[in-house]
């Protein structure tokens, strides 16, 4: 992983991965809860023990790790908290989900490709998924809290069938408001030919 992001990140940004990959060494993970839509983990620096405890979760689905630092999120670099899961679960190689273009040598070229010629892309898709994650990761949450009490399940469902519907009656009014923009952008509007003149000084 050190020398694909050698070959695809400027000095700089390399620089900064490297000592996060460096500093991943320090710490150390363990899995604390599990259900059917991902895996917890804690990380911790073996020299501050328990006293900053941070949680990775690995979404079973997506295949993506989002972090409570937020450090890619906020700065595009992966944290130490990720790369001590990714040498646990022996991830040899970086996912194009965080390889950000703007941080990419070839960042001012209209691609950006990686040594097997796959683009990478800095673009909505990337924005879309981390808003699923942080959403993911709060329901998730919620659900560990709540699975264990009968009454507090009752609750959450409660509310989520209720908050499904609302969402569902917002994206309908999307999409209909979507369709009627298409739909105006196609209906071209009809103009009347101007009235033929001569120009001042003509025979």
């Amino acid at each position: 992983m050190e020398k694909q992001m050698y070959d695809i990140y400027t000095r700089e940004n390399f620089y900064k991965f490297q000592d996060e990959l460096w500093n991943s060494l320090l710490h150390v993970t363990k899995l604390v809860r599990e259900n059917e839509n991902c895996w917890v983990y804690n990380v911790v620096n073996q020299k501050d023990g328990v006293r900053n405890i941070f949680e990775v979760v690995h979404d079973k689905d997506s295949d993506i790790f989002p972090c409570t630092c937020m450090k890619f999120e906020s700065e595009g670099i992966l944290c130490i908290h990720i790369l001590v899961l990714f040498n646990k679960l022996q991830i040899c190689s970086m996912s194009h989900a965080y390889i950000l273009k703007r941080w990419t040598k070839a960042a001012k070229l209209e691609r950006v490709v990686d040594d097997d010629g796959l683009e990478i892309n800095d673009c909505s898709d990337s924005s879309l998924s981390f808003r699923r994650n942080k959403l993911f990761q709060l329901a998730s949450n919620v659900i560990d809290r709540v699975v264990f009490s009968e009454e507090a399940s009752k609750i959450f469902t409660d509310a989520l069938e209720g908050l499904f519907e609302k969402v569902k009656s917002v994206m309908s009014g999307c999409d209909s408001e979507g369709d009627s923009e298409k739909n105006s952008s196609v209906q071209q509007p009809d103009f009347d030919e101007p009235l033929q003149v001569r120009a001042e000084g003509s025979g």
